[in-house]
């Protein structure tokens, strides 16, 4: 059985992350590959809200995506990722223990987001009614290592898709 690998979309709330994976995700699919798709939202909706949003706490559920990550590699499961991962903490250990793994930054500046901000969780922390908001009064630490770098608050969802897709087409073939 062929193992599997992980592409992990990081970025601000906001940026494009989910977007991005649920595209690839279709691209992949398609593809005959086996394929999982891990939403952060969705992931922490489903942990009961088990955790806060504290440094500790954002490093602990990434743990756990790590974790479930690599039990689905090692099944021979493609697993796309879609969480901030704010912290290049998260993004080394993910890189070390993951073995193989893609990391995709969807840049995009906090203006942008806040623009876009769905879930209003920028507004929240302007007001002060929410803290630990990454990009107002928590800083994400921009990735060193980013195998693929889209910028969403410039680029079309077409072509920050593409730049992606072509990266893993070559991946997949070889």
């Amino acid at each position: 059985m062929e193992k599997g690998f992980t592409v992990w979309f990081t970025g601000l709330s906001s940026a494009g992350k989910s977007t991005l994976a649920n595209l690839l995700y279709i691209y992949i699919k398609e593809k005959n590959y086996k394929v999982q798709l891990l939403d952060g939202d969705i992931m922490r909706e489903s942990l009961g809200r088990m955790f806060g949003y504290k440094r500790e706490d954002r490093i602990k559920v990434a743990n756990i995506y790590r974790l479930m990550c690599k039990l689905l590699n090692d099944n021979g499961i493609i697993v796309i990722t879609a969480a901030i991962a704010p912290f290049e903490e998260i993004r080394e250990d993910n890189r070390k223990k993951l073995g193989k793994y893609i990391e995709i930054y969807v840049n995009c500046s906090i203006e942008k987001c806040i623009e876009r901000d769905l879930k209003g969780i920028y507004k929240k922390a302007i007001l002060g009614q929410e803290k630990n908001v990454i990009g107002i009064d928590e800083k994400f630490e921009q990735p060193k290592n980013a195998e693929i770098v889209v910028n969403t608050d410039t680029d079309l969802v077409e072509e920050s898709f593409n730049k992606i897709k072509n990266y893993i087409h070559d991946y997949l073939e070889n």
